[in-house]
């Protein structure tokens, strides 16, 4: 069986997507890079907000036109009639030709395709949140973390079959093990243990979960192996909202975890999430966002507009902002976002830095990492430096990279 593969979302849903092809090549099944050539698909989905749910489906349609089965999986696979209000035969003419494959039973593949220079591992599936705004939950359920020795098989093989970056993901980091008896911090006191040439990207963290582990993660991220980068949502700057929200923290935690981590790692990578247009924030509530923005000046802000999400209890909460009030607000914070990490990078210009190269970038262009995650850009430079840690010198300063030239 020959087998074309899409996979949308974010990492950890593209990691899975990407075992899951692994496995089908296990069995025997041959990977094609074009769907013309392919007897099945599997599509890899997402369901964060609602226009991106619609998308999949109609994606998985049109596929069902192409080949004999399609396979669907991510969130897309696991949301019940209950939370989406429909069924899963409602994607399917005929039924018999689809398969769902849900994130619960995706399994961490021992044999990782060869010579990728970016690797990604999923090490657990759900959470023990209740964001009251979070359809991930209802998809991905509790929290079931993945075996560490597994974990640790699979990242054995792809240093050893050269990948140079390795990223760990789950829905929350800082919760990895504790419904085995592990954390964290235990799992990547392991993996350093593994010798080679790599660099790993820790995954999102919450504040609350974070807070509780943090002397010692701040320990291992002080290993060169480890990227300086946070990823720690702030959601909302109003403490009211933030309530609402069902997160468990407020501004006055996020900001000292932040400052605390920053203190630690001055040139640390800080990225947050915003959600603009929450029932009932009002002006005053997004001022109060825009002004924490402006003071902890975090390199990456991901803004999204909220999105009513059926079987959520945001989707039925009144005070709910109009469409062209979220529009204006994802624009002004949006344009405070790219002003910030403007003026951040404008600062490396004139420094030399160590850059990991990973991949080629547009226009006979390089792209590299910096220790601290941030992408270079590296023009008309030789291919042959795919995989080799350069020094760099910072010529100039974009919104979200930097160019630079070797030094």
């Amino acid at each position: 069986m020959k087998f074309y593969v899409e996979s949308y979302g974010c990492t950890m849903n593209q990691g899975e997507t990407e075992m899951i092809a692994e496995s089908l090549e296990e069995k025997g099944h041959r990977r094609v890079d074009s769907l013309e050539d392919a007897d099945q698909a599997l599509i890899g989905t997402c369901v964060v907000i609602q226009k991106t749910e619609e998308r999949m489906k109609r994606r998985i349609e049109e596929l069902q036109k192409e080949v004999s089965k399609v396979t669907v999986s991510g969130c897309l696979s696991s949301i019940s009639n209950e939370s989406s209000g429909r069924s899963d035969a409602e994607l399917t003419c005929p039924e018999s030709r689809l398969d769902f494959i849900r994130p619960q039973e995706v399994k961490i593949t021992s044999r990782p395709k060869q010579e990728e220079l970016v690797g990604t591992i999923p090490i657990a599936s759900g959470c023990y949140g209740n964001c009251a705004y979070c359809l991930t939950k209802i998809a991905r359920g509790s929290l079931t973390s993945r075996p560490p020795e597994r974990i640790k098989k699979r990242f054995k093989e792809l240093v050893s079959s050269s990948t140079k970056e390795i990223r760990l993901t789950c829905q929350d980091m800082a919760l990895y093990g504790k419904d085995i008896s592990t954390d964290i911090n235990e799992l990547l006191y392991e993996l350093l243990k593994i010798e080679g040439d790599y660099r790993i990207r820790v995954g999102m963290m919450n504040v609350d979960s974070l807070k509780k582990i943090k002397v010692e993660f701040m320990e291992l991220m002080e290993d060169q192996r480890i990227y300086s980068f946070l990823h720690l949502p702030l959601q909302s700057g109003s403490d009211q909202i933030l309530k609402k929200m069902n997160r468990n923290y407020d501004v006055k935690g996020w900001k000292k975890l932040t400052e605390e981590f920053r203190e630690n790692f001055p040139e640390l990578t800080l990225s947050t999430d915003v959600i603009v247009g929450f029932p009932g924030e009002t002006e005053e509530d997004f001022e109060r966002t825009k002004k924490v923005i402006e003071q902890a000046k975090p390199d990456i802000v991901n803004v999204t507009r909220f999105s009513p999400r059926r079987g959520t209890e945001a989707a039925d909460m009144e005070g709910k902002v109009h469409s062209r009030e979220k529009k204006e607000r994802s624009k002004e914070m949006t344009d405070l976002r790219f002003k910030i990490s403007r003026k951040i990078n404008e600062g490396y210009v004139g420094k030399t830095t160590q850059a990991l190269v990973l991949e080629k970038g547009k226009r006979e262009s390089l792209k590299a990492r910096m220790n601290n995650y941030k992408v270079v850009v590296l023009k008309e430079e030789e291919e042959g430096l795919i995989g080799e840690h350069v020094d760099v010198k910072i010529k100039e300063a974009e919104d979200i990279y930097l160019i630079g030239e070797r030094s």
